[in-house]
């Protein structure tokens, strides 16, 4: 199993490097790529481009693992964790994608163009942005992104992907947690992963509970 982190180091390396830790306890043989900044213990990738624009960047990322390494991976990011239930063939969705105020701009931004890009194309607009791993493939990621102009606008990759693709998938919800352990374990029994946020780390009681898990 391949796992790519696309990554920008924001304080240190204490989400990633737990991240990394619960990956290899369900997956021993893993291989474990970043694309970024550097995190000791994994391979690590230098982008060949980069953007001010994150979900830009995000891609420019992954598509440089998908250069240079190939074949199927899982898209990760720092702050999700794995545990044994989980599936790598398990999609999730959560209804269709709609802007919501509560989100900040650029996540707004990254919504409609998403949206609007999916139209363009006549494909579905479910929303995959759970905050949940995700099976890709290489040579499809490149496929689609050569097929579009992207570069300069903000935008979600698992969403672009996956419903361009129409990947089958099951109804979901938005795995993030701010701060609640047993919402966490509750995720791991249901979906076998679950990602954590600033406030879930800031914790010392649910921090341990990723730490000592």
């Amino acid at each position: 199993m391949r796992f790519v982190y696309p990554y920008k180091r924001l304080r240190d390396d204490q989400c990633i490097n737990e991240s990394i830790r619960w990956a290899f306890n369900v997956y021993p043989d893993a291989e474990i790529y970043v694309v970024g900044d550097h995190v000791p213990g994994t391979i690590n990738l230098e982008p060949r481009s980069k953007s001010s624009i994150r979900g830009c960047d995000v891609t420019h990322k992954i598509l440089t693992f998908a250069s240079l390494i190939g074949g199927d991976f899982i898209y990760m990011n720092d702050d999700f964790f794995l545990g044994p239930q989980f599936d790598p063939n398990r999609v999730l969705s959560s209804g269709p994608m709609l802007i919501n105020d509560r989100h900040a701009p650029t996540y707004q931004e990254a919504m409609q163009n998403t949206m609007d890009a999916l139209k363009a194309m006549e494909c579905t607009t479910i929303n995959f942005e759970c905050h949940a791993p995700v099976m890709m493939n290489s040579d499809k990621l490149i496929e689609l992104f050569d097929s579009i102009t992207w570069s300069g606008h903000n935008h979600f990759i698992k969403s672009m992907y996956l419903n361009y693709y129409q990947v089958p998938h099951s109804p979901g919800e938005n795995i993030k947690i701010s701060k609640d352990k047993k919402k966490a374990k509750e995720f791991l029994d249901l979906y076998g992963c679950f990602s954590i946020s600033d406030q879930f780390m800031a914790n010392k009681d649910t921090w341990k509970f990723i730490t000592t898990h």
